[in-house]
């Protein structure tokens, strides 16, 4: 056991190398090239979509994967559920990054567009939690809720710009487990029994690291729990192991490594 842990505890530490290697990069969005794949992609697109949801998702999985190391540093505690939200949203954003990024120039713009929308859409709600408040509308000043839905009403319209482009391709859902399973569909698309090991592996850590984000308690039922017996039955309780941690931290950094592999391939011409 004790062998075991020093070898995931090696794999973690070349994990979060890989993520100070990156860190820097995350600083400034890098030039996309004219003439290269992206560019092509964004053509003719609002506000650049590819790119930006491209990149975004790289800097949220970079960004969560430099906390994870920050942590290490420190006495990085064994906690059980709260290490494993940095490392789902890493995932997230690596995913998205994956996602966008591949298939062919119809599918990458049909993706960034369907991110696009839910962004608009996203924002657009935010603002109406204080717009269609009836306290706010009372209480808060005119101008400031003349802004509100003035912001709202630009979204409303990008919206339908967004819509009417997205005519144009097939219809693609952008929710995060979709964007995940795709991505990693991408990732293991050789075919092999491992391929297909690693791509149920992927589509475990999201699951559990989701729950864990959540508060759900179901993986108590797969994950690494301490058992006692009570009266009244079983008691069981979220513990957690190198192991664990190692493969979550994994899944996340190898993810990433595709984006930036991506990303590197597609801003710059061939």
């Amino acid at each position: 056991m004790v062998e075991n842990d020093g070898m995931w505890h090696r794999r973690l530490l070349r994990c979060f190398d890989a993520a100070r290697a990156w860190e820097p990069r995350i600083a400034s969005q890098d030039k996309v090239e004219p003439g290269s794949s992206l560019a092509g992609d964004d053509k003719g697109l609002v506000t650049a979509p590819v790119r930006t949801a491209a990149w975004s998702g790289l800097l949220s999985a970079v960004d969560h994967l430099a906390l994870m190391t920050d942590l290490a540093q420190c006495e990085l505690n064994m906690r059980p559920t709260a290490l494993f939200t940095p490392t789902r949203a890493a995932l997230l954003g690596a995913s998205q990054a994956v996602w966008v990024l591949s298939g062919n120039r119809a599918t990458r713009r049909a993706r960034a567009l369907a991110i696009a929308e839910d962004e608009r859409s996203q924002h657009r709600k935010f603002l109406w939690d204080y717009a269609k408040d009836e306290y706010a509308k009372a209480n808060f000043s005119q101008e400031f809720m003349t802004d509100l839905n003035s912001q709202a009403d630009k979204l409303t319209a990008e919206i339908g710009r967004i819509r009417e482009l997205r005519k144009e391709f097939p219809k693609i859902d952008s929710d995060a487990t979709t964007m995940m399973q795709e991505a990693a569909a991408h990732l293991t698309n050789a075919g092999s029994v491992d391929d297909q090991w690693m791509r149920f592996a992927l589509a475990y850590e999201w699951r559990v690291a989701s729950a864990a984000a959540h508060g759900r308690s179901w993986p108590v039922f797969v994950r690494k729990t301490e058992k006692t017996k009570t009266a009244d039955g079983e008691l069981r309780s979220f513990t957690t192991s190198a192991e664990e941690l190692g493969r979550s931290v994994g899944a996340a950094t190898m993810m990433t490594s595709e984006a930036w592999r991506l990303w590197d391939l597609r801003r710059v011409p061939h």
